[in-house]
């Protein structure tokens, strides 16, 4: 029988365009004037095949990884999403790449220390979740902590940024020094007669790419069909939330709550980790994008490796590997 779970997450796919593609287009429109370079100017000079991808699910400050990865000597690529770059810069591990593509007018650019902090609407988006710890607590001396590390280490970074990003985004990364190589999503199919993908292309010329439906996919998209990885590893990449989590704690609590009221919970969906026996809860959104990243998996030119140990991803395709095993294997060298 199919879950309440399973057919709303077959029809977030229009829920998401109808709510995110007009915004993504005038976004588009806004960063005009920075497109210099897209992902088809990308060349990386790191040796082998193997990469990295820090997603910034909960497992990443459950497990820890950034430690394993500083005693090893990983030579391949290092890849961060928006939301663990934080992470990685206050850990002492500067990512090769960032990967940002959401859409949002205020809450991305905090992930980059945002300059306009004290400006912006009140927002416990960041305190009531698990995205990063870091932010729980004194947000604006984090927010300060972060505007100075990105802009000490932007230079070093490429910034692999989606054309629907907000102008705040891009100001911030441009500021910070990075380069900037700009992609499209496809928002839905190319040769549709109403293509928003299309009507974005035509605007700008920027190459299309496959999102998943959120930054950790989009970023292992980018190791494997834009820098040639045939060996990416995932830690962070959980799509879902561990053992316990309260649903206010969940990332689309308020969006949800509006939908469903005191139904909510019959909307999660749940998933036992073969490594660790825990159950995992999955929402909708997540619920959507495990099934996409599942099918896509299955058509990447490359092997896949979740060393989360945790989350709701896992199937066919995938090696569920812990992380200190994978760095010892695959070093980046062959």
């Amino acid at each position: 029988m199919t879950t309440l779970a399973e057919r709303l997450a077959a029809r977030l796919g229009e829920i998401t365009l109808a709510k995110t593609a007009e915004l993504g287009v005038e976004n588009a429109r806004k960063n005009l004037p920075y497109l210099k370079r897209t992902i088809a100017d990308l060349e990386t000079d790191a040796p082998g095949d193997n990469a990295i991808v820090i997603a910034a699910g909960p497992s990443l400050h459950r497990s820890h990884p950034i430690e394993a990865l500083k005693s090893a000597d990983f030579r391949g690529l290092v890849i961060a999403v928006d939301g663990s770059l934080g992470y990685c810069l206050r850990n002492g591990v500067v990512p090769d790449y960032v990967v940002t593509v959401d859409p949002h007018p205020y809450r991305i650019v905090r992930w980059f220390g945002d300059p306009d902090f004290a400006t912006r609407p009140a927002d416990d988006y960041f305190r009531r979740q698990d995205l990063d710890p870091a932010h729980w607590k004194d947000e604006e001396r984090r927010n300060e902590e972060l505007l100075e590390l990105v802009d000490r280490h932007g230079a070093r970074i490429r910034c692999v940024i989606a054309t629907c990003v907000d102008p705040s985004v891009t100001r911030r990364c441009h500021a910070a020094g990075m380069e900037l190589y700009w992609w499209n999503p496809l928002y839905d199919d190319y040769d549709a007669a109403d293509s928003v993908s299309r009507r974005v292309f035509e605007l700008n010329g920027v190459p299309c790419m496959v999102t998943g439906g959120n930054c950790g996919s989009a970023a292992w998209i980018a190791a494997h069909a834009v820098l040639g990885r045939r060996r990416v590893a995932l830690v962070g990449f959980d799509l879902g939330y561990p053992p316990g989590t309260p649903l206010q704690r969940t990332q689309y609590y308020v969006e949800m709550t509006q939908l469903f009221g005191d139904r909510l919970g019959e909307y999660f969906s749940e998933f036992e980790h073969p490594q660790t026996g825990e159950t995992w809860h999955a929402d909708p959104a997540y619920h959507w994008y495990r099934q996409i990243f599942l099918q896509l998996v299955q058509e990447a030119p490359c092997e896949t490796f979740n060393c989360s140990q945790g989350g709701t991803v896992f199937g066919p395709g995938i090696t569920l590997l812990d992380f200190a095993s994978f760095l010892k294997t695959h070093d980046g060298r062959r």
